[in-house]
């Protein structure tokens, strides 16, 4: 699922390629009905000759502010768990499992990809994104706002959950998801099963640390990738092919590679928390 980061990189080649344009005209594609709200022709319809106003992302969130005729129009996207956005130029081929296609005036072609269709995207009146209740729940983001150390430690001392799951909450840190959860720990040296309870102010230090540090990593890989800037399409390291960038998740078997520099002999390991793979160290995730 795209978590913090790649969402960030979407926000930025979106502001990028709409900053100054209007839209000419949106189509929808097959399986734009299980994502777009309202579901209806004009609803799509309402969009073309709006121009870009700005655009926020809190969490996994994506808030678009057109404005209109009518006045603005907000178009709040979530990309669900394989949605992205991507640019084409008029001549070049649509991308596959396209659901959304948005033609820019100067001819640009922006396309919602979303293979497993699990993504949203809706109208929202006068722009007024407060009033959604997905985003009122949501805490301070973690890359705007920053992470409130001594306020996340108040917030765990109530949650005996193992802490992995803890900072997965939305509510708490939103952004934040399975593959940032694991890495940030990592970083910060804490064992994922460790009750949220149970962290000293001084470790959930280090964990808004380890946090910050794997959400700029990740950044830095897609920038590198060039996926930052739109020279190459976003890739979750899920998809085939992908280069996994991370430095414990999906690496179970693997050497620690904490512990091989310190000449440890610690090993990646997997488990299962909340129904979902949590790698880390058990030598050195204490």
């Amino acid at each position: 699922m795209p978590e913090l980061p790649e969402v960030e990189v979407a926000a930025r080649n979106l502001r990028r390629w709409m900053t100054g344009r209007k839209i000419r005209g949106a189509e929808p594609r097959e399986g734009s009905a299980r994502i777009f709200r309202p579901a209806k022709p004009e609803a799509i319809e309402a969009l073309a000759g709006a121009r870009f106003q700005d655009l926020k992302r809190v969490g996994k969130n994506l808030l678009i502010t057109l404005d209109s005729r009518s006045g603005p129009i907000g178009v709040w996207s979530h990309l669900g768990l394989t949605g992205k956005w991507v640019r084409r130029a008029a001549d070049e081929p649509e991308p596959p499992f396209a659901r959304l296609t948005i033609e820019l005036d100067d001819r640009s072609l922006l396309h919602y990809t979303d293979t497993r269709i699990f993504g949203r995207i809706r109208l929202v009146p006068a722009a007024a994104f407060e009033e959604l209740a997905e985003i009122a729940a949501l805490g301070p983001d973690p890359l705007n706002d920053g992470i409130d150390a001594h306020a996340l430690h108040a917030r765990l001392q109530k949650i005996g959950k193992p802490i992995k799951v803890a900072i997965m909450d939305q509510a708490l840190l939103p952004g934040i998801g399975n593959i940032q959860a694991i890495e940030g720990l990592y970083r910060a040296g804490i064992d994922p099963r460790r009750p949220a309870k149970s962290l000293s102010q001084a470790e959930v230090n280090h964990v808004r640390q380890g946090l910050l540090d794997s959400i700029a990593f990740t950044l830095a890989a897609f920038a590198d990738a060039g996926a930052d800037g739109g020279k190459a399409d976003v890739t979750y390291v899920e998809e085939r092919r992908s280069e996994n960038p991370f430095l414990v998740y999906g690496r179970a078997g693997e050497p620690c590679p904490r512990c091989k520099k310190k000449g440890r002999s610690g090993t990646i390991m997997r488990i299962v928390q909340a129904q979902r793979a949590t790698y880390f160290c058990p030598e050195c995730q204490k």
